[in-house]
């Protein structure tokens, strides 16, 4: 009986759910397997947090879609809630099964595409305290772009692309976590020297790097999530919403470039982030097409047509 109705949950559950599902069950899986070598609190905690999201996952899953209303917006969403816990955790995974970083191998390709260490020589290049603000401040908008995008396609009735974009960030945030689980790239927030002088000065700087004190997670470096996360929006907002992506276009811009000027990510980090952009956004179109042939949809997944039950034709 239980696993007939795990089958009917699954059977009705959004493409986002299933791929939420897979994550935090298979990461769970590593956690209980493995995590022995964190502390037993540690290893508890983590362990019992990942049997609550998986929990969370399958009543979410089997839950109808509603457009518009707050249940229905907060069982769209759910996934995207549930990152900042599972990107916190990943200072705890990634070190579990390598032997350390590896910074070094990052460090020499950089040295092979660039012939330099851009996320040096960018900012002592051109040390003007009016761009290093505003490569600070487009690094920032990191944290609310996403939101931003989401509640934009929300609100002007872009229900399919709403959907979609919460799927192909589901996507890309775990393929890139799973990257960064077996291959730890500290990155050079960790290996090189902070941006000093005055520009450390500045508000905008002050900010970020106030942020960051707790809420980066060693080892996640390689690819860019932050790149991956925002030129996926607009993948996607170009096919469902022009304005939406011209809105966002010059934020992602300022990301891709801020992430290596204010000493975040190696310019391989950022190329490489446009890149398992555009790979994973393919590969959940392809997962998508298959799920659309093996398991029963409900009603208002995303379609290739990009029309919904739910939502007008875009």
């Amino acid at each position: 009986m239980a696993l007939t109705g795990l089958k009917g949950r699954l059977a009705a559950a959004q493409p986002s759910d299933i791929i939420f599902i897979a994550y935090v069950s298979f990461t769970g899986i590593l956690i209980a397997l493995y995590g022995w070598q964190f502390s037993p609190r540690l290893w508890i905690g983590l362990t019992l947090t990942h049997v609550a999201l998986i929990g969370a996952g399958l009543w979410f899953a089997g839950q109808p879609l509603h457009y518009p209303s707050f249940r229905g917006f907060i069982r769209d969403i759910y996934p995207i809630l549930a990152i900042v816990y599972l990107y916190w955790e990943l200072r705890y995974l990634a070190l579990l099964f390598s032997g350390g970083y590896q910074d070094p191998l990052i460090l020499r390709l950089e040295e092979m595409l660039f012939g330099e260490q851009l996320a040096m020589t960018f900012s002592e290049r051109f040390p003007y305290l009016w761009l290093s603000e505003l490569m600070h401040f487009a690094y920032g908008t990191y944290w609310m772009l996403l939101p931003s995008a989401l509640a934009l396609l929300y609100l002007r009735r872009r229900i399919d692309g709403f959907r979609e974009l919460v799927y192909v960030e589901m996507v890309i945030f775990f393929g890139c976590y799973l990257v960064f689980i077996f291959f730890p790239v500290q990155g050079p927030h960790y290996e090189f020297p902070l941006i000093g002088g005055r520009l450390a000065e500045a508000p905008m700087y002050r900010f970020v790097h106030w942020v960051l004190e707790d809420g980066g997670s060693k080892g996640a470096a390689f690819p860019s999530s932050h790149v991956a996360v925002a030129v996926a929006i607009l993948l996607v907002t170009w096919r469902h919403d022009r304005q939406v992506w011209l809105v966002v276009l010059p934020l992602v811009v300022g990301l891709t470039v801020g992430t290596v000027y204010g000493r975040f990510h190696y310019g391989v980090d950022a190329t490489s982030g446009i890149a398992a952009a555009v790979v994973f956004y393919l590969i959940a179109k392809y997962l998508h097409r298959f799920w659309s042939c093996e398991v029963r949809r409900g009603p208002g997944g995303w379609s290739e047509s990009g029309n919904s039950a739910e939502g007008p034709p875009v």
